[in-house]
């Protein structure tokens, strides 16, 4: 930006030091080529706002199509299989999709250094976490799993989507500001959605494997972040979806890692698709047989109560007392001792190790 466009009547002359002027297309998240008068090696005025990380070569809009157009029988198979867990997850309803988006989130969070598992991330949400226990990375996971569970679409207006309050950039430190905050973070986000739109025609694993890289270029997150850029992503890879709203990576974890061409990230993105909806599958078969089991074991025990709580334990990843009750259709008593009963036939398992406000789960 023109300094001299900070007043009222900017001066006429140049100095010889100033930049060269450039035309308003010439935007450093573009790809390289779609500006006129820039080569790779031109030197780039940076703009207020987020700075933008060292470009690597080949990571353009284009070359993501490229890769696509090479790739598209791995393409045709990772989509196959996020659309056959996607009705596989319809059918078992929206306990498995809480189910898949906490084993997600916590994969997340162990790619960031967090050590933090799903049960204590279960835990935070349904509020049965010691109140010292009430750690930032947890908050964060569970921060990504309210996110994954949405109905499935694109993540939309970017400060909503991370649930932001606008702060004026001159109200905290420099050294405090983990991303752009204020008009920076206007910017960024804006950088970021011209940035999808050049990839607009294609398939949305495509997207999502280009729009981590923007994301990171935008500096949308602070360094080093993994939940926020790859819950964003994951929500753009399965936004045709009917029931779940994210595509799982969880196997595959290299996934989110910023290496190689644009080829090489493509081919690695398509391969952790087709992965992780394997491995979802195998957890809703797992949980399926489990059921299957457990109705065989308590077949034989009078009254609806034990079959009715084995459905409620299978149709949710973790309950307390109150819910299993409720979903039962039981009095709190009368769950408390089927519960109690599961877990001595080796059916259930207690997470919290506390007499009171509990958690089970198959």
């Amino acid at each position: 930006v023109d300094i001299g466009a900070a007043y009222d009547d900017p001066p006429s002359l140049t100095s010889p030091y100033d930049p060269a002027p450039r035309p308003e297309a010439d935007l450093w998240f573009l790809p390289e080529g779609d500006a006129p008068g820039h080569g790779a090696g031109d030197p780039v005025a940076l703009e207020p706002g987020p700075r933008p990380r060292p470009r690597r070569a080949g990571l353009t809009a284009q070359a993501f199509l490229d890769a696509e157009a090479a790739q598209a029988a791995a393409l045709a198979r990772a989509a196959a299989g996020l659309a056959a867990l996607d009705e596989a997850v319809r059918r078992s309803g929206r306990g498995m999709a809480e189910r898949l988006a906490l084993i997600e989130a916590e994969a997340m969070l162990r790619a960031e250094g967090g050590r933090a598992g799903r049960e204590e991330i279960a835990r935070h949400l349904a509020q049965a976490l010691p109140a010292d226990r009430h750690r930032p990375d947890i908050a964060r996971a569970a921060w990504a799993v309210r996110r994954l569970l949405a109905a499935p679409g694109p993540p939309g207006e970017l400060r909503a989507f991370l649930g932001l309050h606008r702060v004026d950039s001159a109200a905290l430190p420099e050294d405090l500001q983990p991303r752009p905050v204020g008009s920076d973070f206007d910017l960024a986000a804006a950088a970021f959605g011209h940035g999808m739109g050049t990839l607009a025609p294609a398939h949305p694993l495509t997207r999502a494997a280009w729009g981590f890289e923007l994301w990171h270029r935008a500096g949308l997150s602070a360094e080093g972040a993994v939940a926020e850029p790859a819950t964003a992503v994951a929500r753009i890879a399965a936004q045709e979806n009917r029931a779940l709203g994210f595509a799982p990576l969880s196997p595959a974890r290299g996934a989110w890692e910023r290496r190689g061409t644009a080829e090489t990230r493509l081919a690695l993105w398509l391969r952790a698709v087709a992965d992780g909806a394997r491995a979802a599958m195998l957890e809703i078969a797992r949980v399926e047989t489990w059921a299957t089991r457990a109705r065989e074991a308590t077949a034989a025990m009078k009254g609806r109560g034990p079959a009715a709580l084995v459905e409620a334990l299978a149709a949710r990843p973790m309950l307390t007392t109150d819910t299993a009750a409720t979903l039962a259709g039981l009095s709190r008593d009368t769950a408390e001792r089927g519960l109690a009963r599961l877990h001595r036939m080796g059916l259930v398992r207690e997470l919290t190790g506390q007499g009171r406000f509990r958690l089970w789960a198959v």
